[in-house]
């Protein structure tokens, strides 16, 4: 998924996994969360013109989040937003999935 910023023609891009509430801390998709942040963090650490100017955020959502985000009425963007991990949030992140 793909979110236009504004900034210098880039955009941000979000690689979006959904899982059931009840695998979120299961060891392998923690692993794989672990993963794919570090992949992403490669990524944004290329050269902007190698990588069109585009950051890239991973984005691990648990079934009530998505539930309760469409309850409210709220956008998508606000969710991906909201709920982007980075090595320094992942502890932060892991308590609010």
């Amino acid at each position: 998924m793909s979110n236009s910023n504004g900034a210098e023609g880039g955009s941000t891009v979000y690689s979006v996994e959904t899982k059931a509430q009840g695998q979120l801390s299961s060891p392998n998709v923690q692993r794989k969360l672990k993963a794919a942040v570090a992949w992403c963090e490669r990524i944004n650490g290329v050269a902007a013109e190698q990588r069109r100017h585009e950051t890239w955020h991973y984005v691990l959502l648990g079934e009530s989040t998505v539930a309760q985000w469409q309850q409210d009425n709220k956008r998508c963007s606000e969710l991906l937003s909201f709920a982007k991990l980075r090595n320094t949030t992942v502890s932060t992140q892991e308590r609010l999935i």
